[in-house]
């Protein structure tokens, strides 16, 4: 194993273990010094390690700042002890050194579905050489829920034809997805909107073969 490769393994076991907040950042913030000398020595391989490790740092910060806004309520802690009984409460945002715009940053690479986080971190390794915030935050906000719209009348008729198609032993599904994979295997490039539907298609099947 070359040295970053154990490096890389060591950080990621770090992160899987800290539990708390400001264990995290302080990570995070050595990942970002490490990957400033990176730039500055032009090791291409640091960059990308120091800049993944920084992003993944970021996405477990959002994960303990999203547990601990569910346990206190929605509302901002406030660092004050109770002289009856002891208590202290959480530290505030400021207490841990992050702004609320990094709250809210670092929250958004949480919301990310494991597979959809991993997926991006690969891309911006292979198209950027390194892994950024502002790229993971565009990836993030590609995959946010939208809002549940009516079913429109077309919609509805093919839902329709699903479940007679159904009703007479014939799967739509198996179908449709043939039709899907022939599309494929005939085309060389896919638009943006192709891309996007393909990728929701991908996750949505994962999801489907998790729960069997």
């Amino acid at each position: 194993m070359t040295t970053q490769l154990v490096r890389y393994e060591q950080a990621r076991f770090a992160l899987a273990e800290c539990q708390r907040v400001d264990e995290v950042k302080d990570i995070r913030d050595k990942a970002e010094a490490m990957a400033a000398y990176a730039r500055q020595a032009k090791d291409t391989e640091l960059i990308q390690f120091a800049t993944e490790i920084k992003v993944r740092a970021e996405r477990k910060c959002g994960e303990l700042l999203a547990g601990a806004e569910k346990n206190d309520g929605g509302r901002p802690p406030r660092n004050q002890s109770n002289a009856t009984t002891g208590f202290t409460a959480p530290p505030t945002l400021a207490d841990m050194g992050i702004t609320k715009d990094q709250s809210s940053r670092y929250q958004s690479l949480a919301s990310m579905s494991e597979e959809h986080f991993e997926t991006a971190v690969a891309t911006a390794k292979d198209t950027a050489g390194e892994v950024t915030t502002a790229f993971m935050l565009r990836e993030a906000a590609k995959r946010k829920d939208r809002p549940t719209k009516p079913l429109s009348k077309k919609d509805q008729e093919r839902l329709q034809h699903l479940a007679e198609a159904k009703a007479r032993g014939v799967s739509m599904i198996t179908t449709y997805a043939r039709l899907t994979l022939t599309a494929l295997h005939s085309q060389t490039e896919f638009s943006d909107d192709e891309v996007d539907i393909l990728s929701e298609l991908a996750e949505a099947i994962q999801k489907v073969s998790v729960t069997q």
